[in-house]
């Protein structure tokens, strides 16, 4: 098959691409990226990875959600359709060194590398390589938010690689700076039956369990254009992004506040 030569992409045109956006030598930056976006790509995820590692440098970090494949799908009741459970996941044996992951090929090649960090949490891990890799890790041992509100703390940065912000799972962190009303709240928490079966989370570590609507993180996309927080580059076929995470944070959490209904949705 021939390829166009923008659908052909090497580690030097990743590189370029980044340091477009303005990604430097010792940022700090979670990764969300689909291989496929680029075209073809010249060594595969492992060009993508290297090519992150060599922007940022040993004074850098990279880290990637590895959201674990260690669950079995379980049917739900009709009764708890009717209390608003979405999806219930029965979690099996976790090992962060050989427990795959279900958020793409980039992710599952870099947390196999043998200096890469990966959290404890059997659902909602992350991986990290770089200086400040560990102490990320650590405190994200019972939720991947934990991570991610680190990263917020050292001021680093969110990288879209093919993707949206509807995968930006770090936008959870504006949600504990808004009061929701009432009628949001009553959709998002767990009424009291589910709680007494599962437990207060659900469950966890044993069950996977989602209630109520997803905030919709895509409808941010547009505000961060147009407030000018988001740099834009692209590279072979895919349009990469680059956001600092306090300023995504601030501007969600203030969009959030003033018009949450826009985000939660059946």
């Amino acid at each position: 098959m021939k390829l166009g030569k923008d659908a052909y992409v090497t580690k030097d045109d990743i590189k370029r691409g980044l340091q477009q956006l303005g990604l430097k030598r010792g940022d700090i930056v979670i990764v969300h990226s689909s291989l496929s976006s680029f075209g073809f790509v010249e060594g595969g995820a492992e060009t993508v990875i290297d090519a992150l590692l060599e922007t940022v440098g040993e004074e850098g970090t990279v880290i990637m959600p590895t959201y674990s494949t260690n669950r079995r799908r379980v049917r739900r009741s009709r009764r708890e359709i009717e209390l608003g459970v979405t999806w219930k996941y029965k979690i099996m044996h976790y090992d962060p060194k050989r427990t795959s992951c279900w958020t793409g090929i980039i992710p599952e090649s870099f947390r196999k590398r043998h200096n890469a960090f990966r959290s404890l949490n059997p659902t909602h891990s992350i991986a990290a390589i770089g200086s400040r890799a560990k102490e990320i890790i650590e405190v994200a041992k019972n939720s991947a938010d934990e991570g991610y509100k680190k990263v917020l703390e050292l001021d680093g940065y969110v990288l879209l690689i093919g993707t949206g912000l509807d995968v930006c799972s770090a936008m959870h962190l504006a949600e504990s700076r808004v009061q929701l009303p009432r009628n949001i709240l009553e959709k998002i928490q767990p009424p009291q039956e589910l709680i007494r079966k599962y437990g207060e989370d659900l469950g966890w570590p044993r069950w996977d369990i989602g209630f109520g609507p997803y905030p919709d993180f895509a409808k941010m996309e547009e505000p961060c254009r147009k407030h000018g927080i988001m740099k834009t580059a692209r590279v072979g076929k895919s349009e990469i992004k680059l956001l600092r995470l306090k300023e995504l944070i601030d501007l969600y959490a203030k969009y959030l506040e003033k018009n949450p209904d826009i985000f939660y949705h059946p």
